[in-house]
């Protein structure tokens, strides 16, 4: 275990969700990982909606490494990608972020 992942959660306005979904999906994704260091990304919907009605998703950025990740928030591509994100669906959509270091990996017991 070596990488680490840049989780960020989502909510979205029930009436940008589907505009919001599409361009994440299509370009913002492909745009963060076209950084250098980043491997892949999963997105997740949570079932149901938060307290007011906006939709909550996360997404997962596996990245080579905490140095890589550490690069890449402190140069102008991270800066970039936010305010492209803010310049399409600003007030729209709430963002939080958080980094997810390796503990342990348990894979299932053999039978």
């Amino acid at each position: 275990m070596s990488g680490v992942v840049y989780l960020v959660k989502v909510e979205v306005s029930p009436r940008s969700e589907r505009a919001w979904d599409a361009w994440n999906t299509a370009q913002h994704i492909p745009d963060v990982l076209r950084e250098p260091g980043f491997v892949r990304a999963t997105k997740w919907k949570v079932e149901g909606a938060v307290e007011d009605g906006w939709a909550e998703y996360w997404i997962g950025y596996e990245v080579e490494s905490r140095e890589t990740l550490e690069a890449y928030l402190t140069g102008d591509a991270v800066k970039r990608l936010r305010a492209d994100q803010v310049a399409h669906f600003g007030p729209v959509v709430r963002l939080s972020r958080a980094i997810l270091l390796p503990v342990v990996s348990v894979e299932r017991p053999a039978r």
